[in-house]
């Protein structure tokens, strides 16, 4: 193993040599170590994989030796990590006491970044804590030939290949779903389920984006048209046949002609049930002939032989069928037959990581034109584990598009949210806590500087005062650990904090939680 910062070629095209062989074994585990051996030359501080068109989730994250907890997914400089996508190339950016950016914000002193290339889509990314540990020109080559390598096509994971182009619009929207909707894992289920004809069962809470799955899952695979069936409206048998198969003229009092079910207009494409649970167990038989054989008799069918469909029929709910089963409020029969595949959407709370993502998809979906982007207090406060995200998916876009028509009403040229666009209990406040409450609590530094004086000025000077914030705080933190001779609970006990807490404030400030010197207990 080399030693950190080793600046000579010699030493680098070595190490280099190194990461081209444990690379040369497709799979995550060897790009840890990877990442690992490069992170300890260039003395950076984290070292992350950064995968999907818009490089915005994380594949592989590594720290002194292990994987990024959640909490530190967030902090990354998005600034550097747009440039190196955007220009393809390797960029480095350095803090700068003047500049006010993302780098400032998060108290590092570097970043730097490299397009991973075209058979992967994404970014290789590492910040530095250290003022000493700035890249070299050479240090610089060799990222940039470390992330061609993580890159090439002949070690990327089948995962992340490029899939057959379709002629489709709708394939770009079920990558984004596989790549931010915290369903990597099945990414293979999910793409068989384009080539199969079987029934789908898609499970999940309210607002976890099983409908837009479905509806993905459908364009993608040609299976057009989509009609959605929204069951349980009724209890009705005759209501409820009618809607999903039609009725002939006559069929009853007042059918003066015929009509077409949502089964026929299907026909050839997909049939969305939507929340198949709520479908009267009287009515469930109406399902059986339609899910097994592809036949259905519209009301007043007088032919002897049923009407055919070819229809992919996909079912969703945010019960519990299998319960249902075992309570006898759902048919055992009609349950294996919707079940041919069965995918389990994610809560939201189950994927903080990627909900930056979804936020800045939703942008991109409402407002395509302009580029939004989020702060780092902001991605911060949307993953905070405090959030506990009842209404998923569909929650957060609706945070996220009040957030956008505060940002806009106070500045018609915004491209950024920062958590005072946020409702306070998207923004760091306690969820019972109003906007007004949360706005009494912010505590206002004094500012030194003439209030005359110039915007720019007085910015400057708060960054600066919150740079030396960051300082007297990282100080203060290790004066406790180093009295507590390490030993983190009589630290946050010293200090009137949980430890849970002290460990997060630890990790901001760049102080390793898992140093041979800190203990736990």
């Amino acid at each position: 193993m080399l030693s950190p910062r080793s600046h000579d070629a010699s030493a680098a095209w070595e190490l280099l040599s190194q990461l081209r062989d444990a690379l040369l074994d497709p799979g995550d585990d060897a790009i840890r170590g990877a990442l690992d051996t490069l992170a300890l030359a260039l003395g950076a501080d984290r070292i992350l994989v950064l995968s999907g068109a818009d490089a915005e989730h994380v594949r592989v994250g590594r720290r002194c030796g292990r994987d990024l907890r959640e909490c530190e997914l967030a902090d990354v400089c998005r600034s550097v990590v747009d440039d190196a996508r955007e220009a393809r190339r390797c960029v480095h950016r350095r803090r700068e006491p003047e500049r006010v950016d993302t780098i400032v914000e998060l108290g590092i002193v570097g970043a730097i970044a490299a397009p991973l290339g075209a058979a992967a889509p994404g970014v290789l990314y590492a910040d530095f804590r250290h003022p000493l540990h700035a890249p070299s020109d050479v240090d610089r080559d060799l990222f940039a030939c470390v992330a061609a390598l993580i890159g090439a096509p002949s070690r990327v994971a089948p995962s992340d290949r490029p899939r057959p182009s379709t002629t489709d619009a709708a394939e770009p929207e079920l990558a984004t779903l596989l790549d931010t909707g915290g369903l990597a894992p099945l990414r293979a289920e999910i793409e068989a389920c384009l080539r199969l004809d079987t029934p789908l069962l898609i499970v999940g809470e309210s607002g976890t984006g099983k409908t837009l799955l479905a509806r993905a899952l459908a364009k993608a695979s040609g299976r057009q048209p989509v009609v959605r069936a929204m069951l349980g409206a009724s209890d009705d048998l005759n209501t409820i046949a009618s809607e999903l198969f039609g009725h002939e003229r006559g069929a009853f009092s007042g059918a003066t002609s015929r009509r077409a079910g949502l089964v026929e207009l299907a026909d050839g494409g997909t049939l969305i049930l939507d929340e198949v649970l709520n479908l009267p167990m009287h009515a469930q038989q109406l399902l059986l002939d339609l899910t097994q054989f592809g036949t259905y008799r519209p009301l007043g069918w007088q032919h002897r032989e049923p009407r055919r469909a070819r229809v992919r029929i996909v079912a969703a709910t945010n019960g519990d069928l299998e319960d249902a089963v075992a309570r006898g409020t759902f048919r055992r029969d009609l349950y294996y037959r919707l079940a041919g595949t069965i995918i389990r959407m994610p809560a939201l709370r189950e994927r903080r990581h990627d909900v930056p993502a979804l936020a800045l998809e939703h942008l991109r979906r409402t407002e395509p034109s302009r580029r939004w982007t989020l702060s780092v207090s902001a991605r911060r406060a949307l993953r905070s584990p405090e959030l506990a995200w009842p209404g998923n998916v569909r929650e957060l876009e609706a945070a996220v598009s009040r957030a956008r028509a505060r940002a806009l009403a106070r500045d018609p040229s915004a491209t950024q949210l920062a958590p005072e666009h946020f409702d306070a209990t998207y923004a760091g406040a306690s969820p019972a806590a109003p906007i007004e409450a949360a706005r009494a609590l912010t505590i206002t530094l004094p500012d030194p500087v003439d209030p005359a004086a110039p915007l720019a000025e007085r910015w400057k000077r708060l960054v600066r005062d919150r740079a030396a914030l960051e300082a007297a705080e990282r100080t203060l933190l290790g004066r406790a650990i180093e009295e507590s001779r390490g030993v983190l609970a009589h630290a946050a006990r010293a200090l009137e904090m949980p430890r849970t807490t002290l460990i997060s404030r630890m990790m901001r400030a760049g102080i390793d939680p898992s140093a041979p010197r800190v203990r736990r207990a």
